[in-house]
């Protein structure tokens, strides 16, 4: 099948979750003998430098990137507030230069399949339907207002509360009004695939998670007498993320340091604002910043938490934490999604007793950190196969578009 995937930030370098989950995607089709074309917007916020666009994906045939102006802008967002009842979010992504170059691609070269990457690229689904007789796949990382309604339950903020429960409406009427405008819904979770059921959704379903390759995690072993930390890595201008940190500095750091006055406690991510990376490091983090390889960041010893209350889809993070075969401690929201046995795979805590318990037991148990962390390896590399997905995927698709 020619297929072009359709995308809202670049896929390379996969650095954060968002790419790679895209990255992956788009070689997991190309390998599977389907011809892949992308189209990205390359964002002010997520720009990628013009060396790193010409870096191909394994058996893709061609990518096309736009430029975007996404940043926030406060006379916008006032305008947005007051004159439009779009969210801002998805406004930010709208572009009359990339609505052109989408047009132009499909006027180009016909199409089997298009795969929209994400809720804010459905306002492009009329250009498509113009230009364009192709099957469209809608490929729903999450359910976008699940997580901003989770978000606005636990801010204590009153204005920010009233911004957030506004945007929260606007996404889930966004959502709602794009249901059933595709042809195919890919979900990442069953979760997900039956919450969108429950809006309304009757077109044909799949669910296809988030999926790695074994080269993309080199195993790293661990001994006995190596030093743990704990890390965290996220992107740090999501606000699930802040709200992660700040939660778990308020609640379980202080007296972890308070037990334990030698351990360290690694923040890696990309795009944090001035404030937070103050605030990280007064609070007592070693903050590190994006890093260019997270797999050099996830192998080293130590202990990954995840203390996400909002969110919605799989995090991506937890997947390659376990293909790294790393001990984990995670809120049972972070592992939606995920197929494991607490105490067996990793920890589930959702109250600071429980991380603190967790996070203590394997600081003093190493070893049995170490047997966690190698039985999530193997369950990752038999459910979150990328090969194995987007063959099922393909399949799937070939079953409509025949």
């Amino acid at each position: 099948m020619n297929i072009l995937l359709v995308c809202n930030k670049m896929p390379y370098p996969p650095r954060d979750g968002g790419s790679l989950a895209t990255y992956n995607m788009a070689r997991g089709l190309a390998e599977a003998g389907n011809r892949v074309d992308l189209l990205a917007m390359n964002t002010a916020k997520h720009h990628v430098s013009s060396d790193d666009i010409l870096t191909e994906i394994p058996g893709s045939v061609k990518s096309v990137a736009v430029y975007v102006d996404n940043r926030v802008n406060y006379f916008s967002l006032l305008y947005n507030l007051i004159f439009t009842s779009r969210p801002y979010n998805s406004e930010r992504y709208i572009s009359i230069d990339f609505k052109a170059m989408l047009a132009k691609i499909l006027n180009d070269k016909r199409y089997d399949l298009v795969q929209l990457e994400g809720l804010y690229l459905a306002p492009y689904i009329d250009t498509i339907r113009e230009f364009s007789d192709a099957v469209v796949a809608y490929r729903a990382h999450n359910v976008e207002h699940r997580i901003w309604e989770k978000y606005g339950q636990r801010d204590n903020n009153p204005l920010k509360k009233w911004y957030i429960d506004i945007q929260y409406h606007r996404i889930m009427r966004l959502e709602q009004w794009f249901i059933n405008q595709y042809d195919m819904l890919v979900a990442i979770t069953e979760n997900d695939l039956e919450i969108y059921n429950k809006m309304g959704n009757i077109k044909p379903g799949i669910v296809a998670t988030f999926g790695m390759y074994d080269d993309q995690a080199s195993l790293k072993r661990h001994y006995e007498g190596d030093v743990y930390c704990l890390q965290f890595i996220g992107a740090l201008d999501w606000l699930p993320n802040i709200e992660a940190l700040e939660w778990f500095f308020e609640n379980v750091w202080e007296e972890l340091k308070r037990r334990r006055p030698s351990l360290r406690f690694y923040v890696a991510g990309r795009n944090a604002g001035p404030e937070l990376a103050a605030y990280l490091r007064k609070s007592g983090a070693d903050f590190v910043g994006e890093v260019k390889n997270s797999g050099e960041f996830l192998s080293k010893p130590g202990i990954l938490v995840v203390p996400l209350f909002s969110g919605s889809g799989v995090r991506v993070r937890v997947v390659e934490a376990m293909y790294f075969g790393k001990p984990i401690v995670a809120s049972r929201e972070a592992l939606s999604g995920i197929s494991y046995e607490n105490g067996i795979h990793l920890f589930s805590a959702n109250d600071p007793d429980r991380f603190i318990v967790y996070i203590g037991r394997l600081l003093d148990k190493p070893a049995d950190g170490r047997a966690m962390g190698m039985r999530a390896r193997e369950l990752a590399l038999k459910s979150y196969n990328n090969r194995t997905i987007t063959e099922n995927l393909t399949g799937f698709y070939k079953k409509y578009t025949a």
